[in-house]
């Protein structure tokens, strides 16, 4: 519904409509619809990233373990996931704050993600330097573990 220069998204959520969108606004809708406590994480931060070859069809969002409680109605479009996630592990692309590229790679690796696309993920970011060799080592270590174990 628009109402002159004032668009409703969804309940709650409203762009001004002279505005192009933008190729993130879902993604913006989603973690407003989190009142902001969201951070976009899994797929969609590699995704993001720029990591692996993943093209997720929903999006993924971690919210505080507070929450976890809470009767939600969740868009049908989002897979939520319970955690603390620590300032260090946050990063923002355009108006929406996820997780860092090592805490993306580790929460990958905690998921049902599949682990081609998790060693992709940490070859890129490794190669990209985006990692400290503390993460690299293990981050590298986690994912072997899991390979040797599946």
């Amino acid at each position: 519904m628009i109402t002159g220069r004032i668009e409703r998204i969804q309940h709650g959520i409203y762009r001004v409509s002279r505005f192009p969108a933008s190729e993130r606004e879902q993604l913006v809708v989603v973690w407003l619809w989190t009142d902001r406590q969201g951070v976009l994480s899994h797929e969609t931060a590699l995704a993001a990233h720029g990591l692996s070859d993943t093209l997720p069809n929903r999006i993924f969002v971690t919210l505080p373990d507070s929450w976890r409680g809470r009767r939600l109605r969740v868009p049908p479009v989002v897979v939520l996931h319970f955690a603390s996630v620590a300032d260090a592990d946050r990063t923002w692309m355009d108006a929406v704050p996820m997780t860092a590229v090592a805490r993306t790679l580790a929460d990958c690796l905690e998921s049902d993600v599949r682990l081609d696309l998790v060693r992709q993920a940490l070859g890129q970011a490794v190669q990209r330097g985006w990692l400290t060799a503390e993460q690299r080592g293990s981050l590298g270590d986690r994912l072997e573990a899991k390979e040797a174990g599946a």
